[in-house]
């Protein structure tokens, strides 16, 4: 690891040590959590700090105000509570972000460069998260209400469509490759994968949840050719399933999908 990297680490280590032992001791906030890498234990040293904080309702109105949905700015109440912690360098807020209902504030901090996302939420709107990593929780906070159940037909629906739209994207980024256009082409790729991962939920009668996931950069031709076949793949063998539950897919997408990529040799 670098001096630049170990520094940078050792200065989040610390803000994040000074950022839970002031906030547990500050009686306007009853929990706190990390979510994101730290909530996966997936972090590592330039990982930023996704800070969840529950706010007593005494004091949710003030903190949790929402005068703008987003902007390059915060109120007073929330930049004193931000500044105690360092010199806010790059500020922006943009509370949709949140998805249990609050604000979200992303602050980039200026004598450490450490980046920490703010998402400050009402007591009553709380409930746990998973997988996170508590830092302090003086009240209880109640695990996540059940999900409402999803239809079988919603799924069957959403597999339908899901898999014709896969392959519409699959022969519309074929192009891409023949222009060099990677950054298009990695683009695509990705909502592809996506959709593989967004069928095999439906056919479990799931809805895929919001993932960040990291991404490989296929350089050579011959490297994107495989990985997009690799995909297909992926997707040809979800079809015969979608079928059987009784959902619909296209009829030989592959065939075409060869005749394209053959075109780029």
């Amino acid at each position: 690891m670098s001096h630049h990297r170990a520094l940078s680490l050792q200065h989040r280590t610390e803000l994040l040590k000074h950022i839970a032992t002031v906030l547990e001791k500050d009686e306007r906030f009853v929990a706190a959590w990390l979510a994101g890498s730290f909530g996966r234990g997936e972090q590592d040293a330039l990982s930023d700090l996704d800070l969840h904080v529950v706010v007593a309702e005494a004091y949710s109105e003030t903190l949790c105000a929402t005068p703008w949905p987003y902007g390059a700015r915060t109120t007073e109440e929330r930049l004193a509570l931000f500044q105690q912690f360092g010199t806010p360098s790059v500020l922006f807020e943009a509370h949709s972000n949140n998805t249990l209902g609050g604000t979200f504030t992303y602050v980039l901090y200026q004598e450490s460069a450490i980046n920490v996302d703010w998402m400050l939420i009402p007591h009553h709107l709380a409930h746990q998260e998973h997988p996170s990593f508590p830092l302090f929780d003086k009240v209880g906070i109640p695990e996540p209400p059940p999900l409402e159940p999803i239809s079988s037909q919603r799924c069957i629906e959403d597999a339908s469509v899901t898999t014709g739209f896969f392959w519409m994207i699959a022969a519309s980024i074929l192009p891409l490759l023949a222009r060099h256009d990677l950054i298009g082409f990695h683009n695509g790729l990705l909502g592809l994968q996506r959709n593989v991962r967004e069928v095999q939920a439906a056919l479990q009668g799931e809805v895929l949840p919001f993932q960040k996931r990291p991404s490989q950069l296929y350089v050579t031709l011959e490297e994107q050719i495989l990985a997009l076949r690799a995909v297909c793949d992926e997707m040809e063998a979800l079809m015969p399933q979608v079928v059987a539950a009784g959902g619909s897919v296209p009829s030989s997408p592959r065939l075409a999908i060869e005749m394209r990529l053959a075109m780029l040799s």
